[in-house]
């Protein structure tokens, strides 16, 4: 599973532990039974024409969306809200292109949540062509026929592009939208009115602090102060500048690199007094053991983050963070109160706040107790009841909406 599977995944198990039965539809797998429960979530797997676009993903066991309404997929949805009738429907990711175009009674409301850039850009990363520092201003056609063709291909980066120039035009929708940060709601939900937005954070587990607590300083950390990154192994996540940062630094100690190794990945050298090891594969609690080990957490992404989940459980753990100033970790990380933020894609500066950190214990002790305060913002006991309360203001403003519609509103009422 990826990042906006477990989101999705965690979502639906604390609906149900608060008493909401809780459906996931999904994708049909040819490995995978049509319909089962997990955790108490029933999830159903439906048939879609998306089933033949595997040859054209880059994993063809990762199935995905495209970014235009599936026919098949649209009935069969329909068919299962007549069956289920939902008070809600919740979309994450581009299969909110099909639910856009559903049959569903005018008083259930679709709510959306937007994890990344997705709904603006067929990479989903509002990446200009590969210039990771330059922000990209947003969609206009020919420059994103461009970019996506670069990135896919022009058969697929020209069908992603159109598909999603496309979907924009039926964003009305959508009843409300919930993007994960204010930089997310910005860049993809311009032209939408503020009272069909509620920017709601994802969110860590609860057991995630306790984590890393109880678990045991792994076995493969280093002795005494060390530095740790956690995501995956590409330069927009900033491993090279961090590895360049990490040679600058006038203290010398070791890095720990934790993540999933891509395709592009150079895995970068240390020295002898200056050591980096690389680990990947480690299980959750073992890599919250090692951020609440850390002297201090890194997180030098060069693009636009949507969120940042990793500097949110480094300061869960008590341990401060060192990020770049691009998409939404200032958001996340407060600047001299639960670490430093500098400019991105600049090595000395990021030098000097990784010795600055290092060498104040004092700074270092407040970072990581106020981060320890404001990670609690971001947890599921926090924010779950915040989604349960879009949901409701969504299903007032969808019988409001049922009952301008009605042919007799003295009776509707």
């Amino acid at each position: 599973m990826g990042g906006l599977e477990r989101a999705v995944h965690s979502l639906s198990v604390g609906l149900v532990e608060r008493g909401i039965q809780t459906t996931v539809a999904t994708l049909s797998r040819p490995d995978s039974v049509p319909a089962e429960e997990i955790d108490g979530v029933e999830i159903r797997r439906l048939d879609g024409f998306t089933r033949h676009l595997r040859r054209f993903a880059a994993d063809p066991q990762h199935f995905f969306h495209p970014t235009c309404p599936d026919p098949q997929l649209v009935k069969r949805l329909s068919e299962l809200i007549d069956e289920i009738r939902p008070d809600v429907i919740h979309a994450h990711g581009w299969i909110l292109n099909s639910c856009m175009a559903i049959r569903r009674p005018t008083h259930t409301p679709l709510v959306a949540t937007l994890h990344d850039y997705s709904a603006v850009c067929a990479k989903k990363t509002l990446i200009n062509h590969d210039r990771l520092d330059e922000a990209c201003d947003g969609p206009q056609l020919g420059r994103c026929l461009s970019c996506a063709g670069d990135y896919y291909g022009k058969i697929k980066g020209s069908a992603l592009t159109l598909g999603l120039s496309e979907s924009r035009r039926r964003m009305d929708r959508v009843t409300l939208f919930l993007p994960i940060s204010t930089v997310v709601a910005a860049k993809s939900l311009s032209h939408i009115p503020d009272d069909r937005v509620d920017v709601i954070p994802s969110f860590i587990d609860d057991s995630a602090p306790r984590d890393a607590l109880s678990t045991p300083r792994p076995g493969f950390l280093p002795d005494g102060d060390f530095l740790v990154f956690v995501g995956a192994l590409g330069e927009h996540k900033g491993v090279e500048l961090l590895a360049e940062a990490h040679r600058r630094m006038k203290t010398a100690l070791p890095l720990v690199i934790i993540g999933a190794v891509r395709a592009d990945t150079r895995i970068p050298q240390g020295s002898e007094n200056r050591p980096i090891f690389v680990h990947t594969g480690l299980p959750h609690n073992e890599i919250m053991a090692t951020l609440a080990a850390a002297t201090a957490a890194v997180t030098p992404s060069r693009w636009q983050e949507p969120l940042g989940l990793v500097p949110i459980e480094a300061m869960a753990a008590g341990t401060p963070v060192v990020a770049t100033r691009v998409g939404a970790l200032p958001e996340v990380v407060k600047h001299e109160q639960t670490g430093l933020v500098v400019e991105p894609n600049n090595p000395d500066a990021l030098a000097a706040a990784l010795d600055r950190i290092v060498t104040d214990r004092r700074l270092r002790d407040d970072c990581g107790r106020a981060g320890r305060r404001w990670a609690q913002r971001f947890t599921a006991s926090a924010v779950i009841p915040r989604v349960i309360d879009a949901y409701e203001r969504a299903i007032g403003a969808s019988d409001v909406r049922a009952l301008r519609h009605a042919p007799d509103r003295s009776r509707t009422a």
